[in-house]
C-alpha cells in the first residue's frame, strides 16, 4: 500500500474523472459474496478512470505499489493486459505490512486466449473451487488467477483464492454475513465512484495513511480508535473535493470521546499547518466533525491544490 502523498494524488486524479465515470454497481456486492468473513479492509477503485489521465503512468507508480505491479506482470504472462482491467475491489484479512490482498477485477477477459497463452508458457491449469485457474508458481503463496466470467476475474495467492472460492460456494462464511459491513458496502457503492471500509485495527492504519498530517503531530492512533468498530469513506468531487468518513463506534460515550479528540486534532493541525506552511492553503479549514448517537462523521472539503499540498507534506506510514 502507498503512503499519504500517493493516495492524495490519486484522489485528485480519479475524482476529476468522476463526472464522466459510470461505476459498476455490482462489484461491491460480488466482494460481499466472495471475500471471507474477517476481511479487515476493502478498497474499491477504477483504473479505467485513471487511464484517461495524461499523467497516468506516474500516478500508477504511486497507486499500485510493488505487489500490484507484480500482479500486473503476472497477468501479462497470461495475456491479460492492464488495459483489460477497468475496476478493482481488494480485500485484506490481516494488518501485516507484507499481507498481499485478494480481490476481484471487472473488465474484458477471454478464457480461450488465457488458456492458449498459459499453454505456450507451460503454465498448467489448476482446478480451484470448481473453476479453471492458473498459478504462476508452486506453493500456497503463489499468485493465481481464476476467470469467473467474461467480465469478472478473481486473483490472490493460492491459499486466499481457494478461500474465496469456498466462500462463493457457501463452504465458508462471507464478508456479507456481517450485517453491519454489508450495509456499509451497499450504501457506499451506490453513492460514490471511490469508496472503502476498514474494521477494527485497520481503522487506525487507514486514518494514518489517508488523512493529511504534519510530522510533529504524534498520537497513539490505535488508542484513539479503540472504540471504533468500522469506518466507511466515500469521495465526491465537483469544483472541490469532498471526503466523507463515517466512524461507527461501540457506544455513544465512546463516540463522544472520539469526537472531542478529533476536534482537538483538527485545531492542532490547523495551527501546525499555519506555522509550518504559512504560504500554503490550509486543507483543515474545510474539515467538520459531527456526532450522531454512536456515529462520528468527518467531512473534509478542500480544493485540489490544498489536498495536493497536504499530500506532499504529510507523513507517509505504510498500510496493510
Amino acid at each position: 500500500m502507498m503512503g499519504t502523498k500517493g493516495r492524495m494524488i490519486v484522489f485528485l486524479a480519479a475524482l476529476a474523472m468522476s463526472a464522466s465515470f459510470v461505476q459498476a454497481q455490482q462489484l461491491g456486492k460480488e466482494a460481499l459474496n466472495s471475500f471471507p468473513a474477517g476481511t479487515l479492509q476493502v478498497q474499491y477503485s477504477s483504473p479505467a478512470a485513471l487511464r484517461k489521465l495524461p499523467n497516468y503512468d506516474s500516478l500508477r507508480q504511486h497507486y499500485m505499489g510493488a505487489w500490484l505491479k507484480e500482479l500486473e506482470t503476472s497477468l501479462t504472462q497470461l495475456g491479460i493486459k492492464e488495459s483489460d482491467v477497468n475496476e478493482l475491489v481488494l480485500g485484506w484479512a490481516s494488518g501485516a505490512s507484507q499481507q498481499q490482498p485478494y480481490g476481484l477485477a471487472a473488465g474484458s477477459f477471454d478464457a480461450q486466449m488465457l488458456g492458449e497463452r498459459a499453454a505456450k508458457r507451460h503454465i498448467a491449469p489448476n482446478t480451484i473451487g470448481g473453476k479453471t485457474g492458473y498459478c504462476l508458481g508452486a506453493g500456497l503463496e503463489t499468485p493465481c488467477v481464476v476467470l469467473l466470467g467474461s467480465n469478472l476475474g478473481a486473483f490472490g495467492t493460492l491459499s486466499s483464492l481457494s478461500e474465496m472460492m469456498d466462500v462463493r460456494s457457501g463452504a465458508r462464511p462471507s464478508l456479507g454475513s456481517d450485517a453491519n459491513v454489508a450495509k456499509i458496502v451497499n450504501d457506499l457503492e451506490s453513492a460514490a465512484p471511490i469508496w472503502g471500509i476498514a474494521a477494527d485495527g485497520a481503522v487506525a492504519q487507514w486514518f494514518q495513511n489517508w488523512m493529511p498530517t504534519q510530522h510533529n503531530i504524534q498520537l497513539d492512533w490505535a488508542q484513539v480508535f479503540q472504540n471504533v468498530d468500522n469506518l466507511g469513506y466515500k469521495v465526491q468531487a465537483a469544483q472541490n473535493v469532498q471526503l466523507q468518513m463515517d466512524l461507527y463506534c461501540k457506544s455513544a460515550e465512546g463516540a463522544g470521546s472520539l469526537r472531542q479528540v478529533l476536534e482537538g486534532l483538527k485545531l492542532a493541525q490547523q495551527l501546525a499547518w499555519q506555522s509550518q506552511y504559512p504560504n500554503q492553503a490550509n486543507p483543515f479549514s474545510g474539515m467538520a466533525v459531527a456526532q450522531s448517537g454512536t456515529d462520528v462523521n468527518i467531512q473534509l472539503t478542500a480544493s485540489y491544490s490544498e489536498l495536493s499540498a497536504a499530500g506532499s507534506m504529510g507523513a507517509a506510514p505504510q498500510a496493510p
